[in-house]
């Protein structure tokens, strides 16, 4: 059956090449609240907290087997065998760039396909990522994409419960062709993946093995990475560094969670991840598992004892300059003082003086009185003020 579809595709993807190469040219141009590694509380007591520039915040730990995760599927591996260490997924060898309160995300791997002037296969990486019996599943956030001006990839994962298969190819004919950040099936396309999967194959093929693109395209690419952080640009088409460029600078995107029961299960075992002033929300991958979050109002790394702690709202001065603050568990209270009225609130009402409705009255009954008192006080005022009006 797959060779069936993919027969039949680089049939399509021939017409395509074909089309392109007849078509006049155009005369027109087109012109990431607190996270766990910000905790006071990172890791457990006695391990370790970085790896080279990674903080590894619990439940994460250093070490394979070492006690310092929440179970080893959550070890990280801090390779010293190199001159800078490199933390990696012990399940699975990629190397960790960061890891946040709901994502980890790890370095690329690229599939690749290299041919001669005549079309000869000169080199070709395979793609192939397996994240069964891990924490982890492929995000949203990512896209699969493929660079190339005359290049297929079918791609998918055959996981049990999470059957999913798709591709797309890319194709031109001149370099002209080409539009920089346009990735829309000339010189390079994009399609998105569904939730939950946790396997991804890619196949990597070609109608005339480059032999019409060979002068500013001898390769073609897939990879599967964060669409925000890949913006295809027109030299990637003929720059062979663009594989380790990529692997290099566009993560692949992790979701994780703990177990696989959901939040209510997860509740009743002894093992319950979720410390004090702590909410567990279930995942949305379909795969089960759930996460820990502080409660509004509180901050710290959830899974580790005593929990999440209350934030003193007021030492970042919320209320107005003429009232006080009063932090409360969860949150805090401004209250205007004496001779104010108002909610306090540096955003909201702030605090207004009482007796500040009628400035301008205030005022000049004031001067009246002033007037009155100088004029009477003085014999010479008198005389000159009664003359005033005679």
């Amino acid at each position: 059956m797959l060779h069936r579809t993919l027969t039949a595709v680089l049939i399509l993807l021939k017409l395509s090449l074909l089309a392109l190469a007849d078509r006049p040219p155009s005369n027109s141009s087109t012109t990431s609240s607190q996270s766990l590694a910000e905790a006071a509380n990172i890791a457990k007591p006695g391990c370790q907290t970085r790896c080279a520039n990674l903080t590894v915040p619990y439940p994460f730990g250093i070490g394979i087997n070492s006690g310092c995760s929440i179970n080893p599927l959550f070890d990280v591996n801090c390779d010293s065998s190199s001159t800078q260490p490199k933390p990696f997924i012990t399940t699975t060898n990629h190397e960790i760039v960061d890891i946040s309160d709901n994502q980890v995300r790890v370095k690329n791997s690229v599939a690749a396909r290299c041919y001669t002037e005549s079309g000869n296969i000169t080199r070709e990486d395979i793609l192939d990522i397996n994240l069964t019996s891990t924490p982890y599943s492929f995000s949203t956030s990512n896209k699969v994409t493929v660079v190339g001006c005359d290049d297929l990839s079918l791609f998918g994962s055959t996981e049990m419960g999470k059957n999913f298969t798709s591709g797309c190819f890319s194709v031109c004919v001149k370099n002209s062709d080409i539009i920089d950040g346009s990735c829309t099936g000339i010189g390079c396309c994009q399609v998105p993946i569904p939730k939950g999967v946790k396997t991804l194959a890619a196949m990597l093929t070609s109608a005339f093995n480059h032999t019409w693109v060979y002068s500013f395209n001898p390769c073609g690419y897939a990879f599967i990475g964060d669409q925000e952080r890949f913006q295809f640009r027109k030299w990637d088409l003929e720059e062979e560094s663009f594989q380790n460029r990529t692997t290099q600078d566009v993560p692949i995107v992790l979701d994780w969670a703990i177990g696989n029961g959901t939040c209510e299960q997860a509740n009743k075992s002894a093992d319950f991840a979720c410390r004090e002033n702590s909410a567990c929300v279930d995942s949305d991958t379909g795969l089960g598992g759930y996460r820990c979050n502080c409660l509004e109002g509180y901050e710290g790394n959830p899974y580790m004892s005593p929990g999440c702690t209350d934030i003193n709202e007021c030492e970042s001065n919320p209320c107005d300059n003429y009232a006080s603050c009063t932090n409360t568990l969860g949150s805090y209270s401004c209250s205007c003082s004496d001779g104010y009225n108002g909610d306090g609130t540096k955003d909201g009402l702030r605090c207004t003086a009482v007796n500040s409705q009628f400035p301008a009255i205030k005022f000049s009954v004031g001067l009246v009185d002033d007037v009155v008192y100088a004029v009477i006080s003085s014999p010479q005022s008198f005389e000159l003020f009664t003359n005033g009006f005679n």
